[in-house]
């Protein structure tokens, strides 16, 4: 990712704000500087990239800061002005060149010397909360409409407990259904079985005649056979036959 590199000491005056003459290496860290960086790829709005560079600015205590989406041909870009002493200015360079959020896509950061009025980090933190807030708005009201569903679905978890309550004794009954299904296997040997009692049921008036008929034969022969044995031993008799 090609940066173009800060040009920075006492002979760089075009860096900074105001330009004095320093003697030594702490006050050369100290001096006041502006810079203008310039991150851009294809990438770069729409994932809080304005927030986290507020955020760092924030905590490197600058004393003047300001971002903005802007654009260079197809590719989107973020600017941030920085106003603040060379030591906080080199190090808010190297952490935008170093991280980024995690949904960014960046090709190139550089930095170049900036001269113009940058307003201070305290209004432009203001400003930007402001737009953060703005533009959450809608996606809070939405969540809110989900919340109402969300809260009209879970007053069904009293019911679906209750209607599992019974999950227990449906278990116990299905613990017949093979024995059941054994049984119901002989049905349509039942079936067949049963198939000739309508026919019956038609003839039983002949079936009937018929026993009866079978019934006076039988008594018959009954008789007739006494009668037949009573007429043997009388013969028997006569002739002296025991």
């Amino acid at each position: 990712m090609p940066c173009t590199a800060l040009m920075m000491g006492s002979s760089q005056s075009g860096l900074m704000g105001r330009s004095r003459n320093y003697n030594t290496k702490e006050d050369n860290l100290s001096f006041q500087m502006k810079l203008k960086i310039t991150i851009t790829g294809p990438k770069v709005h729409d994932v809080g990239y304005r927030p986290w560079l507020t955020e760092k600015a924030v905590d490197l205590a600058l004393r003047g800061f300001e971002v903005y989406n802007d654009a260079e041909g197809d590719l989107q870009s973020v600017v941030a002005l920085v106003d603040s002493d060379k030591r906080r200015a080199t190090q808010f360079f190297e952490f935008a060149k170093a991280e980024l959020p995690p949904l960014a896509r960046i090709d190139d950061i550089r930095s170049e010397p900036y001269d113009e009025e940058i307003q201070p980090l305290w209004q432009s933190a203001t400003l930007g909360t402001f737009v953060q807030i703005n533009k959450a708005v809608p996606i809070l009201q939405e969540m809110r409409e989900d919340l109402r569903e969300v809260k009209t679905n879970t007053n069904l978890i009293p019911e679906i407990a209750e209607n599992t309550r019974l999950i227990p004794e449906i278990a116990e009954n299905t613990r017949l259904i093979p024995e059941i299904a054994e049984n119901t296997r002989l049905i349509p040997e039942i079936a067949e079985n049963t198939r000739p009692i309508p026919e019956i049921a038609e003839k039983q008036d002949v079936i009937i005649d018929e026993i009866r008929g079978l019934h006076r034969e039988m008594t018959f022969d009954a008789g007739w056979r006494a009668r037949i044995e009573s007429d043997i031993q009388a013969i028997k008799a006569k002739i002296g036959i025991r």
